[in-house]
């Protein structure tokens, strides 16, 4: 019934593998033939579907069953997230039927703005996982720690101009201390870091992601690094609710109502994967390019400030110079975030239209299927090639080229997560 056929699973591997900068020329590698699951169609139903909410109900009344046995996180996923997408499907399902433009009512612009919605509302719902909790504290403590550089370093500045003995003011041995406690705050803030970063790759590796301590490294210390673990998260949970979807449809047995909406909400799982890697390509190119050019401007406003006043005051050499080392790493290090960035944005936009081709086919497949037993068939088929795109390994990157670099993007992407945030 199914023949070769890769590009469904390229599209998902892209997706899941966009872990390397474009500074390094990556080798794809070809996955291996999977069943064709979309190729071949059936004669078109007899008349349209006429979802109800009976017929919804029901199907929730079924999945509660199959929960049983699982776990009470799934389980609250699934309960959460099944509304969502009945409620996407059945706008789905009038698309065709709505005009393209209307002065009045709906038409097919207004609702896909509905569904477009639906679908980012499932994303939320389904790109959470007990692994984000390590990401999070990560996060607090490696803000810290930049804070922590930054009074050391105006301490060392005032320690420069204090006195050796003061009764009111600090003298030399005060800073000496206060940047000798801070130090001694970010040495054990970075091994709580390096313990939560083994818990996080333990974590990640549970559910498909397997890297290296540099891969985990550049996840960590790039803004566009928290879409991507999510993006692996949603793809997990997308699996997980996929199983059950599968023993739903193998229950329907010759109720082809129930087997369409079950591959009905099957297709609509795919089309909130699709919807976050629109989302990564929108943060991208309309949030963190934007910044990190803004950065880059003024930095290069700065560069020729301090170039000016090295001329000028000759006598404040050595502070200028230091500054404007400060600020050509901030160059540096902004050049290859902002590469980094467009190799991602490059990457999630081939992944997406690979699987808008395959999700389209699916569609199409679920208006025209005749017997439930097909749709088993290819749910099952589907299952087979997503447990075998869990067995991902992220292809080798280049790792930072020096650990001044690395704390420098990390300065960027607090700059970045400050900006978005706010």
């Amino acid at each position: 019934m199914f023949h070769s056929s890769t590009r469904f699973a390229g599209a998902l591997t892209l997706s899941l593998l966009i872990l390397a900068p474009v500074a390094r020329a990556q080798t794809a590698e070809s996955s291996e033939a999977g069943a064709d699951l979309w190729s071949q169609t059936r004669e078109r139903a007899a008349g349209w579907w006429d979802q109800s909410r009976d017929l919804a109900g029901q199907a929730m009344r079924d999945a509660r069953g199959l929960l049983d046995d699982q776990e009470p996180g799934f389980n609250q996923i699934w309960q959460r997230a099944l509304p969502t997408l009945d409620q996407a499907l059945l706008l789905e399902q009038r698309q065709q039927t709505l005009p393209e433009s209307a002065w009045f009512g709906p038409d097919q612009k207004a609702n896909q703005a509905e569904i477009d919605t639906l679908l980012d509302e499932a994303v939320a719902i389904l790109s959470v996982s007990p692994a984000l909790k390590y990401r999070e504290r990560i996060q607090v403590l490696q803000e810290q720690i930049v804070q922590w550089r930054a009074e050391i370093a105006d301490h060392r500045q005032q320690r420069v101009t204090a006195p050796t003995e003061s009764t009111f003011k600090k003298t030399v041995a005060d800073y000496d201390a206060l940047i000798d406690a801070r130090e001694a705050d970010i040495q054990h803030a970075n091994q709580e870091i390096e313990q939560l970063k083994r818990e996080f790759a333990q974590s990640l590796r549970a559910i498909g992601l397997k890297l290296e301590d540099e891969q985990l490294d550049l996840l960590l210390a790039t803004v566009v690094g928290d879409n991507l673990v999510d993006l692996g998260i949603l793809f997990d949970n997308i699996k997980s609710i996929t199983l059950q979807l599968e023993e739903l449809l193998e229950q329907s047995g010759e109720d082809l109502q129930s087997a369409r909406r079950y591959y009905g909400l099957y297709v609509v799982l795919l089309k909130s994967l699709d919807r976050m890697h629109v989302q990564i390509e929108e943060a991208i190119d309309e949030r963190y390019l934007p910044q990190i050019d803004d950065i880059v401007g003024q930095t290069q406003t700065l560069v020729v400030d301090t170039e000016r006043l090295l001329l000028e005051s000759p006598g404040r050499r050595a502070l200028l110079e230091g500054n404007l080392q400060a600020q050509q790493l901030t160059l540096q290090a902004a050049g290859f975030y902002r590469q980094y960035l467009v190799d991602q944005a490059g990457q999630v936009r081939q992944a997406r239209q690979e699987l808008e081709q395959d999700i389209a086919a699916a569609w199409n497949t679920y208006e025209t299927v005749r017997v439930s037993g097909e749709l088993v068939s290819l749910v099952r088929s589907s299952q087979l090639l997503l447990e075998g795109l869990l067995n991902r390994q992220a292809p080798a990157l280049r790792p930072f080229e020096s650990l001044e670099m690395q704390r420098e993007i990390q300065k960027l992407t607090q700059q970045l997560r400050g900006e978005v945030s706010g």
